[in-house]
């Protein structure tokens, strides 16, 4: 049987566990591991700190261990809702990004059988566009700007940097005054991207979709 107690190191994040331990043998229905879901199974970690509640749908009961990022939290009936984890770019280091499949101990809510599976949690660096604007050229318009992607680690909190792959969705609202999809800009050297139209005035949203590693930014609105 499995105990769904926490150890003594409790909630920690970006910091070196203690194994979750396991007293006694598991029950027969442990015996292969599966995957189960995590909520949320992911997040975006930008310049500022953020409080994460985690849970496992499928339980009642249940404690997850994500020791290659530094978490561990829980929710039962021994020792409470643990399930809340503060974090942000110091708790991390840039190489952390990406996919991280976590050990989860859970009483299941389907059958209240005990048993272990593995839930994946993905963590994605921040990113923002900076410095957009449009720009009157002789047969249209011109959009430019910079792709920006968060430091994590020892450097500040507000430091960014930029990020140079990917590609840029730019709209423009038309005569119907409906967001109408204008094309994309490749990012270049230095986070750069430019994009034209021959079009007249119009307000424009950009954003940057994200990838496996990389957040999507927030939209940016302008007019020209």
């Amino acid at each position: 049987m499995i105990s769904l107690r926490k150890p003594a190191a409790g909630i920690v994040a970006a910091a070196v566990l203690v194994p979750l331990a396991l007293f006694g043998s598991a029950s027969s229905a442990s015996a292969q591991t599966t995957s189960c879901d995590l909520r949320p199974r992911g997040t975006i970690v930008g310049a500022k700190t953020k409080t994460i509640s985690f849970a496992i749908p499928s339980a009642t009961e249940w404690t997850y261990d994500l020791s290659a990022v530094g978490i561990y939290v829980y929710n039962t009936a021994a020792d409470g809702d643990g399930s809340a984890v503060t974090i942000g770019p110091k708790s991390f280091q840039n190489s952390d990004a990406g996919a991280h499949p976590g050990t989860v101990q859970r009483t299941r809510r389907s059958d209240g059988v005990q048993d272990t599976c593995v839930a994946t949690w993905r963590l994605r660096r921040g990113t923002r566009l900076q410095n957009v604007k449009v720009t009157r050229i002789k047969y249209g318009r011109k959009l430019t700007g910079t792709l920006q992607r968060v430091v994590w680690g020892k450097k500040p909190a507000e430091r960014w940097t930029t990020y140079s792959k990917g590609a840029v969705g730019v709209e423009f609202v038309n005569a119907r005054g409906q967001w109408q999809y204008a094309g994309s800009a490749t990012v270049t050297k230095g986070g750069k991207f430019t994009f034209t139209k021959q079009i007249g005035q119009r307000k424009w949203r950009l954003a940057f979709g994200g990838d496996g590693l990389s957040g999507p930014t927030p939209e940016v609105e302008v007019t020209g």
